[in-house]
């Protein structure tokens, strides 16, 4: 696996500290305990880029990573942990509705879903706000190796059917493994139009 140049460029809690640049831009959102900071450390073979915690839902702000020169990672606040808290929703809600509304260079959205799991109702409000600002929706599916292949091809086709996605725009990925990373590196070289070979 390629070990990329990654550099953090920031963290905000409103728009005016956003960082300044014009490289494209992608933001993985998911459950708090979908795996998401492993999944981003995994794909620029990091191993504590992004934060990973025993508490999930700990982090509560967009962060910024540049990758390559020639994009941008945004990890945006897993969501979901602290059930039935209308303070949390607010403020994710406060978070990612300008975030989606005004993130000009922002291109696609990772969705971030552990692969055992059907996608609930927080999880179709990012499908929602992909489909709002007129982005590619990439659904990622980790802990892949929880499951049997088998179990893992059902699974997929009950996600994406659920999301409402096609199945090309879906892939199965293991951090423990190292495994789909270049499926996910494709998915997303395809969103921001770039080639594999120029990462």
């Amino acid at each position: 696996m390629l070990y990329h140049d990654v550099k953090f460029i920031g963290s905000a809690v409103m728009q005016s500290q956003w960082p300044a640049t014009e490289l494209p831009e992608i933001v993985f959102a998911g459950r708090s305990n979908a795996g998401k900071s492993s999944l981003i450390n995994s794909l620029v073979n990091r191993a504590n880029l992004a934060y990973t915690g025993k508490t999930p839902g700990k982090t509560r702000m967009l962060n910024f990573f540049e990758v390559d020169n020639m994009m941008v990672f945004a990890d945006a606040p897993g969501y979901g942990y602290a059930a039935g808290s209308q303070r949390t929703f607010e403020d994710f809600a406060g978070l990612m509705d300008p975030y989606f509304e005004n993130r000009k260079n922002l291109k696609a959205v990772i969705l971030v879903l552990d692969i055992r799991r059907v996608p609930n109702d927080d999880d179709m409000t990012m499908v929602r706000y992909a489909q709002q600002a007129h982005l590619p929706l990439l659904a990622v599916c980790t802990k892949g190796d929880k499951l049997s292949r088998n179990q893992q091809i059902r699974q997929l086709g009950i996600i994406t059917k659920t999301l409402g996605i096609r199945k090309e725009s879906a892939v199965v990925t293991s951090s423990l493994k190292k495994t789909g990373m270049e499926d996910v590196w494709d998915l997303i070289s395809r969103s921001i139009g770039i080639s594999q070979d120029s990462k």
